[in-house]
């Protein structure tokens, strides 16, 4: 005889999260499309109960600007409809922060949870259920009891039939863990709800148990592609609840907490690091995978890990609570990265991140440095790729300079705007890519199945550009800046250099160059990064020296290339220096190029051209009111072009600016035996300021 043929438990949680960054309207119309209506409907359904998560940004969201809704939780939690989930409050990857943060998080959010809803949360939501056997401990010792992960965890251990949940320990820190069932996460809500009851109702014949889990995003209902149609007008929510309801003699819909005082857990079990099956098939395997993958992601990540460290030097007081604030707000892991949505490739949500790791590296220096006006430079392996980095902190700027790269640049952050415009990204193939080559995108209207259900955003390959793949384009090294590049004098025009296509002969693009510090004895507040160069190659022989000049209190820094040719030729062709910088839209009206004296009939971000003879490039950011300027020593040739990415959201493919390349270009011919000196000054201000602030300018007083 069944154990469970009389009736069947089924656990109905939502987890409902905007990331950290996201845009205001995107949360209007989520809140509109699939969190208020699904709670109205529910409301009707006394006799059907779900688990509730809200993460801590969206809760900050809701208590602002729909406060009524936290009266509705509040009726619904009273009469036992609704058990709410706790979580770490912005939703990081738990993994990868320090344990301490897990439980500062996971403390935050539950009593964010008391003081709003009047509960106190169980278990939690594991973000993205990315799962490592450690992590039983800081979940445990911050008060929690359960959590729930794929059952794709528990297969790679053995197990088929999971009709229960189990238990499992750290260090002999209990947890409960609590399987979600992948069939239902594709059967709900976009299959009809006979199909859904029948699949139940199949439970119930058979001898492993009398659970079934499902655990999914909230925003399936309403606001993935075609779903507010079919949930809602329609009507699929309310007639599977109703359906629960006329089937209650055999199908009863439980919370978590309410199951674990029906029956106790199976166990141990010890599950492996891992994820459901589509994170991992994104992932390839393994979420850390993402910080190999992407390399603008690890340094988010190891930044994120650099400024823990300074806080952790502060002295308690609230200004370090502000700064963890800050930090944990840069630990949200929606930009970290890429899978089903835009994720990482939304250059909004990499800027939300970066912007509240840098304030909350201010608060920490800003208290930690003893004067107004301070200057250091710290060598070490940053983002642990092997290689030694130098780090330059300063009361204006944090710049991340690569000797093994050429000495170029991969973060340049204005402390005053708390904005890295070194935020880029390098365009690289992902497997979507291969399918808009392969096959055109079905329209929205063949997006419906023939049987009146909706598919699943996993299955959609809607693009959102008819002529998408023709803006596939692929770098041919990491995008970042003070990229150095040897240019044949007339050989090589913008669209080679676009594409990629053009001769290194010299051999220097990003290639390893020594590194020295020099800093002046009697005045620390100034100092400067040399990188240096011999370059042997073909019929060159010179020697290639950047000297990066930095000065406390001042919003500029200084570039000075030197080139000694120690051929019995004339040293031809261009030194081409490449910046990229991120300025988050290409075509607003308020973001734009400006060359002084000069008009540029189109000059919004993601325009395109050649200009000669240009002595200063202003670029203007309006949104922030920041204005970056470029001044040459000798006038250059001017390339500028956008970058571009072709990825994959919740609406379809597609194109998404990403920075801005910049490429001024000195023609050279050196005499054998002679010199060059070629400068570039960067110089940052708010557009208010007649003069870059901290008004101080960089001098070479003392500077060998």
């Amino acid at each position: 005889m069944s154990l469970n043929q009389n009736r069947f438990n089924l656990i109905l949680a939502l987890h409902n999260h905007q990331p950290v960054g996201n845009l205001p309207e995107v949360f209007e119309n989520t809140f509109e499309q699939a969190y208020r209506p699904f709670v109205e409907v529910l409301a009707h359904h006394p006799e059907v109960k779900v688990t509730l998560h809200y993460t801590g940004i969206l809760l900050e969201w809701i208590e602002k600007h729909r406060p009524e809704f936290l009266d509705k939780l509040r009726q619904l939690i009273s009469r036992g409809q609704v058990e709410i989930m706790g979580g770490a409050y912005y939703e990081p990857i738990l993994p990868i922060i320090p344990d301490e943060d897990k439980k500062g998080q996971i403390r935050l959010l539950n009593d964010r949870i008391k003081e709003l809803l009047h509960t106190v949360p169980q278990g939690m939501w594991l973000a993205e259920r990315i799962w490592e056997p450690h992590l039983a401990r800081p979940i445990a010792s911050s008060g929690l009891r359960y959590i729930t992960v794929d059952d794709a965890h528990f297969h790679e251990v053995g197990f088929k039939d999971l009709y229960h949940y189990y238990l499992t320990e750290e260090e002999g820190w209990e947890l409960c863990i609590f399987p979600v069932s992948e069939k239902l996460r594709y059967l709900i809500p976009f299959r009809p709800v006979e199909e859904v009851i029948s699949f139940l109702h199949q439970q119930l014949y058979h001898d492993k148990g009398d659970l079934l889990v499902l655990a999914d995003d909230g925003e399936k209902f309403g606001s993935w592609p075609e779903t507010y149609k079919a949930v809602y007008l329609e009507k699929w929510l309310d007639r599977f609840f109703t359906a629960l309801g006329e089937h209650r003699d055999w199908l009863r819909t439980v919370t978590f907490s309410e199951y674990m005082e029906l029956e106790p857990p199976e166990g141990p079990v010890y599950i492996p690091a891992a994820a459901y099956r589509e994170m991992k098939e994104w992932s390839r395997g393994y979420w850390r995978n993402f910080l190999t993958r992407y390399p603008e992601s690890n340094r988010m990540h190891k930044k994120m890990l650099n400024v823990r460290r300074r806080i952790n030097k502060m002295p308690e007081s609230k200004n370090k609570e502000e700064a963890f604030r800050y930090l944990w707000a840069g630990q949200c892991n929606c930009a970290y990265w890429h899978g089903v949505f835009g994720g990482l490739y939304l250059n909004f949500l990499r800027s939300a991140i970066w912007e509240n790791l840098l304030k909350a590296e201010e608060l920490a220096e800003s208290q930690l440095q003893r004067k107004e006006h301070w200057l250091e430079i710290r060598v070490k392996d940053f983002d642990y790729d092997g290689h030694k980095e130098a780090v330059v902190a300063s009361d204006r700027f944090s710049l991340l300079f690569a000797p093994h790269l050429g000495g170029s640049m991969w973060e340049m952050s204005w402390r005053p705007a708390a904005a890295n415009f070194l935020d880029t990204l390098t365009r690289r193939p992902e497997k979507y890519h291969r399918d808009l080559v392969e096959q055109e995108s079905a329209p929205s209207e063949e997006r419906r199945e023939k049987n009146g259900g909706v598919k699943s955003i996993h299955d959609l390959q809607g693009v959102k550009e008819s002529d998408l793949q023709n803006h596939l384009q692929y770098d041919a090294y990491p995008r970042g800046s003070l990229i150095d590049h040897f240019l044949p004098s007339e050989e090589t025009g913008m669209e080679d250099f676009k594409k990629g296509k053009y001769r290194d002969d010299a051999g220097i693009l990003l290639q390893p160059f020594t590194m020295e510090l020099r800093r002046l004895e009697k005045r620390s507040e100034q100092a400067s990064l040399i990188f240096r160069r011999r370059v042997s190659r073909n019929e060159y022989d010179f020697l290639l020296e950047k000297e990066v000049m930095f000065q406390a209190g001042s919003d500029r820094f200084r570039v000075n290339y030197t080139l000694e040719n120690y051929s019995s030729r004339v040293l031809g062709g261009r030194l081409g220096v490449e910046l990229n910088l991120a300025f988050m839209s290409g075509y607003s009206g308020d973001r734009y190029f400006h060359i002084p004296g000069r008009h540029l009939e189109n000059n919004y971000m993601a325009s395109e051209g050649a200009e000669q003879e240009v002595e200063t490039l202003e670029m203007y950011d309006d949104w922030r009111g920041v204005v970056i300027a470029l001044n040459f020593n000798y006038p250059v040739l001017l390339w500028r072009f956008p970058v571009e990415t072709v990825s994959r959201s919740e609406e379809g493919m597609e194109r998404v600016y990403q920075q801005s390349v910049i490429v001024p270009q000195w023609q050279l011919g050196i005499p054998p035996g002679e010199s060059r000196e070629l400068t570039l000054d960067v110089d940052f201000r708010f557009k208010a300021q007649e003069y870059p602030g901290g008004s101080k300018e960089l001098t070479t007083e003392g500077v060998e």
